[in-house]
Parts: C-alpha cells; sequence; structure tokens
C-alpha cells in the first residue's frame, strides 16, 4: 500500500504542468510508436521531459489527457481530469461517508498506472485542507494534510 501510495504522489507531481520548465528533447520513435498504439484518436499532442520522462498531454474525444512514457516507450501512466459526478458509485460513497465534516472538491484527477485506477481528490474541513487518494475499491488514504491558517 505504501509503494502505491508513493508512485501515485509521484505521478501526481510529475502531470502537475508546474514541473516543468524547460524544452523538450527530441522524442524517440520507440516513445511515439507506443504513444499512437494506446492514444490512436490523439490529437494537438504537446511534449515535455523531466528527469527521464515524457509527458503528452493531448485531446481524445474532447477530454485533455496527459500520458507518462520512460524513455524505453513503457507507458507509466494516464491521467485526466474529471468531476466528482464521474466517479464510480462505490468511490462517490467512500468521499461522501468521510468522517470530519470534510467537503470534498469538484476536480478530480483520475489517474490509471500498472492497469489500476485511482482518483487524487481535495477536501476540506473548517481545520484542514487535505489531498487524498481513493482507489478503484473505494479506500481512501491521505496524501497531504495541511492546518488551514485561522482568519
Amino acid at each position: 500500500m505504501k509503494k502505491i501510495a508513493t508512485v501515485l504522489t509521484a505521478l501526481v507531481l510529475l502531470f502537475s504542468s508546474t514541473l516543468f520548465a524547460g524544452s523538450i528533447d527530441e522524442v524517440t520513435s520507440r516513445i511515439k510508436t507506443e504513444f499512437e498504439k494506446n492514444f490512436i484518436h490523439a490529437t494537438s499532442v504537446q511534449w515535455k521531459k523531466n528527469r527521464g520522462i515524457y509527458v503528452a498531454t493531448f485531446k481524445d474525444n474532447g477530454q485533455d489527457l496527459s500520458a507518462a512514457f520512460n524513455e524505453e516507450g513503457e507507458l507509466l501512466g494516464a491521467s485526466r481530469n474529471i468531476t466528482l459526478d464521474q466517479l464510480p458509485l462505490n468511490v462517490s460513497l467512500s468521499l461522501r461517508n468521510m468522517r470530519g465534516g470534510y467537503h470534498v472538491c469538484n476536480s478530480v484527477l483520475e489517474l490509471t498506472t500498472d492497469g489500476q485506477t485511482s482518483y487524487c481528490v481535495t477536501a476540506e474541513n473548517t481545520k484542514f485542507r487535505s489531498e487524498m487518494s481513493v482507489n478503484s475499491s473505494g479506500d481512501i488514504t491521505v496524501t497531504n494534510k495541511m492546518r488551514k491558517k485561522d482568519n
């Protein structure tokens, strides 16, 4: 479970656009081939590279997606932003039944890696703002918890 949380946190950080300040090296044909195999209908593809990881941001069927590949062309993970009403029922129920009076923000990052899908959500109550990962079974793991400043 700890390994999954670590990988998930790393991929979420990877997909955040603030990490990418530099220009992209040339994307290899191996990576492009693997990308085209996995995302046949992709348009408006843009590539960025950070620490040996190539990230494509693109549109597919009108949705904005991201996909990360290593230098060997292996797909590491893919993500897209969804809303709370697009979550699977068991995930939605788990978030609804959370204790502590948390309100879940409507924007959710859906992340698929190694054939497993998880959902990164932000929730807050009167005292804390928490970032959480919820797996497909509805199990919630808090990945970051920050105390709100007193007003």
